[in-house]
């Protein structure tokens, strides 16, 4: 009986170290988890409906899979028009946004960054950014950087 179940083990056990998809935990194969090196917010409206709704998707997503220790934020990278509504002039017309924003930046949910060629163009003054608000000189150069070079997936 004990023969059986040694020969067993190390049956599983190389059946998972060879496969590299499995993993042997408390005596169980478990799947290896994938390492997914961050999620980028798919932005294509640019308008405040959009990310209020994104935003409630990442919050979600925290909720059910971010208290998971390899959790990394969501980063949202804003270059169109709806970059004005993390400038604190605005804040009476968006604070149900930015007030979520807030919390969930505060958590380390997702990681919010304006881009700073449109902020101009828009006449904004980065000074006016709320704190938890980062910036990217180009917003669609950042994009492409975390697909193409960092590997990031589409949220």
């Amino acid at each position: 009986m004990i023969i059986r179940w040694l020969l067993l083990t190390v049956l599983c056990w190389s059946v998972a170290v060879t496969a590299g998809e499995a993993v042997i935990h408390n005596g169980l194969i478990e799947p290896e988890r994938q390492v997914v090196p961050g999620y980028l917010a798919r932005i294509e409206q640019n308008n405040p409906e959009e990310l209020i709704e994104i935003l409630n998707r990442a919050e979600k997503f925290y909720l059910d899979e971010g208290m998971r220790q390899d959790f990394s934020p969501v980063v949202f990278v804003l270059h169109g028009p709806e970059v004005a509504i993390f400038f604190k002039e605005n804040y009476f017309r968006y604070r149900s946004i930015v007030d979520l924003a807030a919390k969930l930046s505060a958590l380390k949910v997702v990681d919010i960054k304006v881009c700073e060629t449109q902020s101009h163009g828009l006449g904004l003054d980065l000074k006016m950014l709320y704190p938890f608000v980062g910036t990217v000189p180009v917003g669609p150069i950042e994009k492409s950087r975390l697909i193409d070079a960092e590997k990031f997936l589409y949220f």
